[in-house]
């Protein structure tokens, strides 16, 4: 692996520890707009460090990710596309048919966040970038 892409993996995957303890820092001080989306932020960004792994290249754009997720884990598509839902509500104020905008939702999006987090970080340490 060239070390340009393996820079950028622990970047992204250090933008994300950094964006999920601001999510879990403003969640705790009642700040939900904010913990949703630094949320989005940390779960997207771990996205990129997985798929940069994964796939290789060092540009990652949303509509990579959607068209790539799937293969990876539909869970995890499923996290980041609730992750943005509740980004996109937080940041412009629309309304959601998809996840209620509210502190038990962020809550479990945090939890799955931090887990997916973790495992990205698991997965990293097993090849050696970390």
């Amino acid at each position: 692996m060239k070390d340009e892409l393996k820079n950028e993996i622990i970047q992204d995957f250090d933008r994300a520890k950094n964006a999920f303890a601001s999510a879990k820092r403003n969640f705790e001080e009642e700040d939900m707009f904010t913990a949703a989306n630094r949320s989005f932020v940390a779960c997207e960004n771990a996205i990129y460090a997985c798929m940069k792994l994964r796939f290789g290249g060092t540009t990652i754009s949303r509509k990579r990710i959607i068209l790539k997720i799937n293969s990876i884990s539909p869970i995890m598509m499923e996290l980041y596309e609730r992750s943005y839902d509740l980004r996109v509500q937080a940041d412009y104020g629309r309304k959601s048919k998809n996840v209620e905008f509210n502190k038990e939702r962020i809550g479990e999006i945090i939890n799955k966040v931090q887990k997916l987090i973790s495992d990205i970080e698991k997965e990293l340490q097993k090849s050696g970038i970390i």
